[in-house]
């Protein structure tokens, strides 16, 4: 198959995005305005300007609407935080897509980045919000729920197992357990793809992606 052909088929595809959703911010600091914090006497990180993105599967269903996807709907959960509200923005900026957020009282999953406005490097710690715990169980079930009932209406599912928790973030045991059952009813009619970096070898009836590292760590 061409690229041409495989382009064309790209235009022709609904795609469902699932899973963990990322703010990615891009903060550009002033470094002659690192005046000392009155209060501590530490040095100020001086933002002057800030961007912000869709990462992990945000930045998939972008990605898929860049390449020509004909429908490309992102399911996946944001926090009812300022994080939340700026990734409603960060999408809604993009493109228009069918957004099946489920909204959670857990922080929104997001990483900010610092780039020195002088010198167009990242010099400074990335700042990462961890998120240390799986999902509570209401928000889990909501997240499977939407998941079964609009899976079937799609050609394929991409899943983004992104989270660097043990157990997983949006995609845990019980999302696992789903998309096997959600494999065996759909058969051929849907394709369910996994990118998992962590847990791949969790994962059954379905095709997985896996860095070749990782893949190798496992065997």
């Amino acid at each position: 198959m061409t690229t041409t052909q495989i382009l064309k088929g790209i235009r022709k595809m609904r795609a469902l995005v699932v899973g963990d959703i990322r703010l990615d911010r891009l903060c550009r600091y002033d470094p002659d305005l690192a005046e000392p914090s009155r209060e501590t006497g530490i040095p100020r990180t001086a933002v002057i300007s800030t961007e912000t993105a869709p990462g992990a599967g945000g930045a998939v269903a972008c990605q898929a609407l860049e390449l020509g996807a004909a429908e490309v709907s992102l399911l996946g959960v944001v926090g009812c935080d300022g994080a939340g509200y700026e990734m409603e923005g960060a999408l809604a900026a993009r493109a228009s897509r069918r957004k099946l957020l489920v909204r959670s009282y857990a922080p929104t999953w997001a990483h900010t980045r610092l780039v020195n406005g002088q010198t167009g490097k990242e010099d400074l710690p990335r700042i990462d919000q961890v998120i240390s715990r799986p999902l509570a169980e209401e928000t889990e079930c909501e997240l499977i729920s939407a998941l079964e009932q609009t899976a079937p209406n799609y050609d394929v599912v991409i899943v983004s197992d992104q989270s660097e928790t043990a157990e997983g973030g949006a995609v845990g045991p019980g999302m696992r357990d789903a998309l096997s059952r959600l494999a065996q009813r759909c058969g051929r009619r849907t394709t369910i793809w996994v990118n998992s970096p962590n847990r791949a070898e969790h994962f059954r009836l379905v095709i997985v992606q896996a860095p070749r590292d990782g893949a190798a760590r496992r065997v």
